[in-house]
């Protein structure tokens, strides 16, 4: 019983010591041992020696803190907490639970009795009793910025559905890495037209993501995703085949862990087997991913195809406005000139709003040379293509086959075709991708409008269908001018001016000439052109122009005898076959003409203005034909109007 108790209070008198005790305290155990084993008697007695002073020095250590410890223990008492020593016997010390806690504790002393009572103690509450409080951590600064980044959305918004997609995507995938804890994470759309993949955005901590955009599909896990339409998870890449495995670097990564999965879009209500895009995740650890992380990516999956459906449908609505106003501007350009020239150039020059682009050209038939010609082009490179006015082989190129069939065709890589453009001796340096669109109306092909880029495959099914919403237009122009064409060919007279058509004035000409080449007669032909004619246009209308018209028409005709001839010539301008008359004697009658119709005041709506004319006179020298005499006429009249207008020239 007394070893126990002994034995208690060295584990006790062990445990009291602090770090440093305890370490002096085992260095004077291995002295006393060393010391015991030591054979010499001086080493002995040293070791010895040192082994007592070193647990000698931690007893007396441990005794003084004992005693200072015991006084301070006796100095923290209140003067009314004495405790009444007896040496006789002790008292019992009993705390009593009930005492008010709001109240300091007292000491009460109790005197012997037959029953004596427990001594109470009562310790006042001391400030240094109650725990320490904690420090709070400063409240967080809660700052906008840091939760909405309202410029940098609002400006992808401004730019279109395009950058506010992309936008979008990039958050989504900068979620899913820091989710994951991902080296990369990317997303590739699936082209099975062109057998592509195509890099739409990606985070990634590497310096060797590729930079190429486009890549074909192969045997990498990318592409096998994009073929199977399954996940595909690999926890341990081998390193022999990593650059095959994962084509998006450009260099050798250590990258372990793949997981790809595939992204669904439909429009109808049946679900698509086939993906439209795959999303991609790896991880330099091995055997970072398991089952969890393709549920997780699948939640993902379903996010990113809500965002395919929004940007679609608002990339459609964009689409649709944009053709809206193309086929707007059409058609106020063709208010101000309808001919052919202008329908070819102002659908030309749409179509460059709406696709990708380095060359455009219109090609339509030429009744003059009864051949397919190219009427109009725009070249932004500025390097060899095709001429304006070339004639186009219908049979061996492609332009002619488009023609053909009425249907509309799509050349991913032109070198590759083996037949020209439009003709084989053409000179044309681009190798690049060509779309080809008939304008046709129920019953006519009127020619086609070809669409080339110097890149490669840029061309899908739906350029053609926003390309054919516009030559539609065209197409329904070219149709309308020649029903207007054929219907003059029955009819003699302007229906806005009241002269003759251009047509029966033309056939006049031919008459006149030729009797008076006969006869050897004078005949002298005026040509008559409108000055300022877009100025009167856009300040007074289309209907007050017309007015115009006929206001000079009518003025002519006054001004000339019952067998002369006076047509319409073109939109702006008049032709006067002035029979039995020399060229000095048609000047003197322009001049005249001239001054009266500067003279006169035309009313229109409640406004009141002049117009001025430029004449061009020419003369039938001996032995010349109707063209030659027109030519003259045409030729001065230009020079007429380049003089500043308002004066007559003579041939």
């Amino acid at each position: 019983m007394t070893g126990a108790r002994g034995l208690k209070a060295v584990r006790s008198w062990v445990n009291a010591l602090s770090l440093t005790e305890e370490v002096i305290v085992v260095a004077g155990v291995i002295f006393f041992f060393v010391g015991l084993a030591t054979s010499a008697m001086l080493i002995r007695i040293g070791f010895l020696a040192a082994s007592s002073s070193l647990i000698a020095y931690v007893v007396v250590t441990r005794a003084r803190e004992n005693k200072v410890g015991s006084k301070e223990y006796d100095t923290t008492s209140s003067p009314g907490d004495a405790v009444e020593e007896t040496s006789s016997s002790s008292k019992k010390l009993v705390f009593d639970d009930f005492q008010d806690s709001r109240k300091p504790y007292k000491v009460e002393s109790a005197k012997d009795s037959p029953n004596p009572q427990p001594l109470i103690i009562h310790m006042e509450k001391s400030p240094m009793a109650q725990p320490e409080r904690v420090p709070h951590e400063p409240p967080y600064d809660f700052q906008v910025a840091d939760f909405f980044e309202s410029h940098e959305d609002e400006a992808n918004r401004e730019q279109g559905p395009k950058a506010e997609f992309s936008y979008l995507v990039k958050k989504v995938l900068t979620v899913i890495k820091e989710v994951n804890f991902a080296h990369t994470v990317a997303l590739f759309w699936v082209n099975r037209e062109k057998n592509q993949l195509v890099m739409e955005s990606f985070v990634s901590d590497s310096e060797h993501f590729t930079t190429h955009r486009r890549r074909e599909l192969g045997q990498d896990l990318v592409s096998q995703v994009a073929l199977n339409g399954k996940p595909q998870m690999l926890n341990s890449l081998n390193v022999a085949s990593r650059d095959e495995m994962l084509p998006y670097y450009d260099s050798t990564e250590t990258v372990k862990t793949f997981v790809g999965v595939p992204i669904f879009y439909s429009r109808s209500s049946v679900t698509q087997q086939e993906p439209v895009a795959v999303l991609t995740v790896d991880c330099r650890g091995e055997d970072a991913y398991g089952s969890e992380t393709l549920a997780l990516l699948g939640q993902f999956t379903k996010l990113i195809s809500a965002l395919i459906q929004s940007y679609t449908d608002k990339y459609d609505l964009l689409l649709d406005s944009e053709v809206l106003r193309s086929i707007t501007r059409f058609r106020e350009q063709l208010k101000i000139d309808f001919s052919t020239h202008n329908i070819v150039r102002s659908l030309a020059e749409e179509a460059s709003r709406l696709v990708p682009w380095d060359y455009i050209s219109v090609v339509v038939f030429d009744e003059s040379r009864k051949s397919w010609v190219v009427q109009h082009v725009m070249n932004r490179m500025n390097d060899p293509y095709v001429p304006i006015m070339s004639d186009v082989d219908p049979h061996q190129s492609i332009a002619g086959s488009v023609i053909q069939s009425c249907i509309p065709k799509i050349v991913d890589n032109v070198s590759g075709l083996g037949i020209p453009r439009f003709y084989q001796a053409e000179r044309c340096d681009s190798n690049g991708s060509l779309l080809a669109v008939p304008l046709n109306s129920l019953s006519r092909c009127y020619g086609a409008l070809v669409v080339e880029n110097k890149d490669p495959r840029t061309y899908s099914d739906a350029d053609v269908k926003l390309v054919q919403k516009v030559s539609e237009s065209g197409s329904w122009a070219l149709e309308i001018l020649s029903l207007t064409d054929v219907a003059n060919n029955f009819v003699s007279l302007d229906e806005t001016t009241g002269v003759a058509t251009r047509k029966y004035f033309l056939e006049r000409v031919q008459e006149e000439v030729q009797r008076a080449n006969d006869f050897g007669s004078e005949v002298s032909i005026v040509m008559l052109a409108i000055d300022s004619m877009n100025d009167h246009l856009s300040r007074y209308g289309r209907d007050a122009f017309d007015f115009v018209l006929q206001n000079v028409g009518h003025m002519i005709k006054s001004a000339t005898r019952p067998y002369d001839v006076v047509g319409r010539f073109d939109f702006n301008r008049f032709g006067m076959l002035l029979v039995n008359t020399t060229p000095n004697e048609a000047s003197l009658w322009a001049e005249k003409l001239r001054k009266n119709v500067a003279s006169n005041i035309i009313n229109v709506d409640g406004k009141s203005f002049s117009v001025t004319i430029s004449i061009g006179v020419s003369g039938a020298p001996a032995e010349t034909n109707d063209v030659e005499l027109l030519e003259n006429a045409d030729r001065v009249l230009k020079k007429a109007v380049e003089a500043g207008g308002n004066v007559v020239r003579v041939f």
